[in-house]
């Protein structure tokens, strides 16, 4: 569904400065009808959008494409999922994918989407940074992502360690994380130099970058593990970095 701007009470402009972002974004009659909490329901919905950027899209297909195709009942956990990009991906490459994040509207807004794309992926409100009940580890996958998670942490050693705790032998954890160069400069001379190759919604780049800390972007240091293999796949022209953790299986 799409409003017209001019019917939505004069609402501040996009502050994307995008006419289109603007209808889909700003509208206070489609935040009224979002269910739940508001500002909950406004976050999932919006970052719906965000992951509806074509080039969004695309670049994390190029992130999940770096997996290999999986063995029969390989399971794939995303945590921090939000409206489910990532695991909807993975389930169209055969994975059994299970996403999950802490809040119940992005959860929400992962099945409604998972549902409108026809995909397997499953979703559920948990967790996953948090110790599990018991004291285990919990159940392992053959491959665990999080994207743009890491960075926002207070202690990302610690969930680094948790992530980890969650990939089977022989596994991966796959990160995808905006890379140091990502700045408001970079994103706008990126647009300017690709232009519509970006496609659909490439406002987005631009309040990516913005929203972005430059010193706080994870590095190779912050990834080495005694026990693992880490790998590095630049995305978007360098602004974005994939990483990959695969545990060493011993010999």
């Amino acid at each position: 569904m799409r409003i017209d701007p001019a019917g939505c009470a004069k609402s501040p402009a996009c502050p994307a400065g995008d006419e289109d972002a603007h209808a889909d974004l700003c509208c206070p009659v489609r935040v009224a009808a979002l269910p739940g909490p508001p500002m909950s329901a406004f976050s999932a919905w919006f970052f719906a959008q965000v992951q509806a950027a074509d080039f969004y899209r695309a670049l994390h297909r190029e992130a999940v494409a770096l997996l290999p195709a999986p063995s029969p009942g390989a399971r794939w956990l995303d945590v921090g999922c939000g409206p489910g990009l990532v695991a909807r991906l993975a389930a169209e490459r055969g994975y059994r994918v299970l996403g999950t994040d802490l809040d119940p509207a992005m959860v929400a807004q992962a099945r409604r989407q998972a549902r409108r794309a026809g995909s397997a992926a499953t979703f559920e409100a948990a967790d996953l940074l948090a110790d599990p009940p018991g004291g285990g580890a919990g159940p392992r996958f053959e491959v665990v992502s999080a994207a743009s998670l890491l960075v926002v942490l207070d202690d990302r050693a610690a969930g680094l360690r948790r992530l980890l705790a969650r990939v089977a032998e022989g596994g991966t954890l796959l990160l995808v994380e905006p890379d140091a160069s990502m700045t408001p400069q970079a994103a706008a001379a990126l647009r300017a130099r690709l232009g519509p190759a970006l496609g659909r919604g490439a406002w987005v780049l631009s309040l990516w970058a913005r929203t972005r800390r430059p010193e706080r972007a994870i590095r190779a240091e912050d990834l080495q593990v005694p026990g693992w293999t880490l790998r590095r796949d630049a995305l978007l022209d360098g602004r974005v970095n994939a990483w990959r953790l695969t545990r060493d299986v011993p010999a």
